[in-house]
């Protein structure tokens, strides 16, 4: 079972080194086996506008965009079918490494040409993004949700810590199977208040009146 350390955090106070937290959460319920920092794996990837977009003459499908990352305005070059001007987009400057190459064979991207247009980086689809398998076209952020220049990683909650836990050791607590119930044993395990979510609706009890009808002889 994979338990989010953001998560966590919505409904519990964790004011402590994520070692120290895994030691507690091993010696007083679960074994965590294993935990994976995957805020590297979306380091340096930023939202960007894309300003201008038009296709790169001689080719049938590559664009050349200038792109704003809140500070500069930056060309790459790029091949989706849904990139065009105004949009909001996910940009791996050169440096950076494609989160889907990230834990097998890195791939650092470098500033390059193509069609003899100087490409600085790339924008990414979700499955680049290692965030599902649509590879259709790059993401369409909603402007609702970032704006230029913000980090994508902390925007959309990837500085995170994901903690593999020992299933077997939970055979006997069914309630632990879940985020909410594991929280509110982590609560326990720290000493804090657990932050019951909205959304959790306990059961009503009914309250049944008996009234006494007296009956004559």
């Amino acid at each position: 079972m994979i338990i989010s350390l953001n998560w966590l955090k919505k409904y519990v106070n964790i004011d402590i080194p994520t070692d120290e937290l895994v030691k507690l959460i091993g010696a007083r319920l679960v074994e965590v086996e294993a935990t994976n920092d995957i805020s590297e794996k979306y380091k340096g990837i930023t939202v960007v506008e894309v300003r201008e977009c038009g296709r790169i003459e001689g080719s049938d499908h590559l664009n050349r965009c200038m792109i704003w990352d809140g500070k500069n305005e930056v060309q790459v070059v790029c091949g989706a079918n849904n990139v065009r001007a105004g949009m909001l987009a996910a940009w791996l400057p050169p440096g950076a490494v494609p989160p889907e190459t990230f834990d097998s064979e890195p791939l650092v991207l470098e500033k390059r040409k193509l069609m003899g247009v100087e490409s600085n980086g790339m924008l990414a689809s979700m499955r680049e993004l290692c965030l599902g398998d649509d590879h259709s076209g790059i993401v369409e952020i909603n402007p609702d949700d970032a704006k230029a220049g913000d980090d994508f990683a902390a925007v959309f909650g990837l500085k995170d810590v994901l903690l593999d836990i020992e299933n077997k050791s939970l055979t006997h607590r069914p309630d632990c199977f879940g985020i909410v119930g594991f929280a509110r044993e982590v609560a326990g395990i720290l000493g804090q208040e657990f932050v019951e979510p909205k959304w959790l609706k306990r059961p009503t009890r009914s309250v049944v009146k008996i009234t006494t009808v007296k009956v004559g002889k």
